[in-house]
């Protein structure tokens, strides 16, 4: 009798187990059920306006405004700026390190045709988000610092600069090849764990002449003046632990057609390994970089909570460094 409580309890735990696991794995289907808005996108062309032609007036004034915040972000809200009421941003960086050239090139996260994709759902709120809370989000988080004021020219410089991107894509988005950042590939990291010590022979060879081999970058001369290449840890000056760049997937999707400098996806200079491993390296723990404030209420729903973020309640899983067969559905 006692022989068969034994077995009832170990089936039981075993069950209770794998039931546990199968409930906080990441679901891609339920992610695209909550997505959808009942629009199909068109298949269309990848096209980036010529912001030349365009006239001197109040639009054209803000448009050029904005994409100057793009690119000099530390210049102007910056936490060296002179004006302390204009320091939004927590670091020196700049929005077009991550969007890069001012938000238009491919496969970069760009902003092609991202004004007519909000309002979304967003997974990491678990609700509908607009572009406005979508931009702050990037300032409390890749910026490490507050939340612009909703009504203030910055914001609207930057919306606006985004509309002018987005021109003749239909409300609701469009099927666009560039649009996302490409994937490494999902079925090496579900069998694969991320290899930090290869991942910093990677980092010598390729990341290390411009972000230096402590992480630290390469800082521009005088205030309010930003980076020739920007911290990847080590600082202050870097983006914080609720960034996406501090996912490892979502950093590894990043460096396969960006980095080093002229790589694209057409001609990457990393091997889908390598850009998995270098991330790694480059977010691993020991390396210092800034938390983020209620970190742990990000993706509240786990069904729809990106696979590379901390999972507490589910063991034997390292949610930093795979593999992560176990967590994508």
């Amino acid at each position: 009798m006692k022989l068969n409580n034994k077995r009832f309890i170990l089936v039981s735990t075993l069950i209770a187990t794998l039931f546990s696991s199968s409930a906080l794995a990441f679901d891609k289907k339920e992610l695209q059920k909550r997505s959808d808005r009942g629009f199909e996108k068109p298949k269309m062309e990848y096209k980036v306006p010529d912001i030349d032609k365009l006239p001197d007036n109040d639009y054209g004034k803000l448009v050029r405004y904005g994409k100057d915040l793009i690119v000099h972000t530390y210049k102007y809200i910056g936490p060296e700026v002179k004006d302390v009421s204009m320091r939004y941003a927590g670091n020196n960086n700049a929005c077009q390190n991550c969007h890069l050239d001012a938000g238009t090139k491919k496969y970069s996260a760009p902003f092609i045709g991202t004004y007519g994709e909000f309002p979304q759902y967003r997974p990491r709120e678990d609700g509908i988000g607009t572009l406005t809370a979508r931009i702050n989000g990037c300032m409390q988080r890749s910026m490490n610092g507050y939340p612009l004021p909703a009504e203030s020219k910055e914001m609207k410089a930057m919306k606006t600069y985004m509309h002018f991107l987005s021109q003749g894509y239909p409300v609701g988005g469009a099927k666009l090849d560039g649009r996302r950042l490409t994937k490494v590939d999902r079925k090496m990291v579900k069998t694969t764990k991320a290899d930090v010590e290869n991942g910093k022979k990677v980092y010598t060879q390729h990341c290390a002449s411009c972000h230096g081999v402590d992480g630290l970058g390469v800082k521009n001369e005088g205030l309010a003046n930003g980076y020739m290449f920007p911290a990847l840890w080590g600082t202050d000056d870097t983006y914080n632990k609720g960034a996406g760049m501090y996912r490892i997937l979502k950093a590894a999707d990043f460096i396969k057609a960006n980095m080093p400098l002229g790589a694209t996806k057409e001609n990457p200079i990393l091997t889908d390994k390598e850009a998995y491993d270098v991330a790694a390296y480059m977010n691993q723990d020991s390396h210092y970089r800034p938390e983020k404030i209620n970190r742990t209420s990000d993706f509240p729903d786990d069904i729809v909570k990106a696979p590379d973020v901390y999972r507490p309640n589910m063991e034997n899983f390292d949610h930093k460094f795979g593999p992560y067969g176990k967590i994508i559905k």
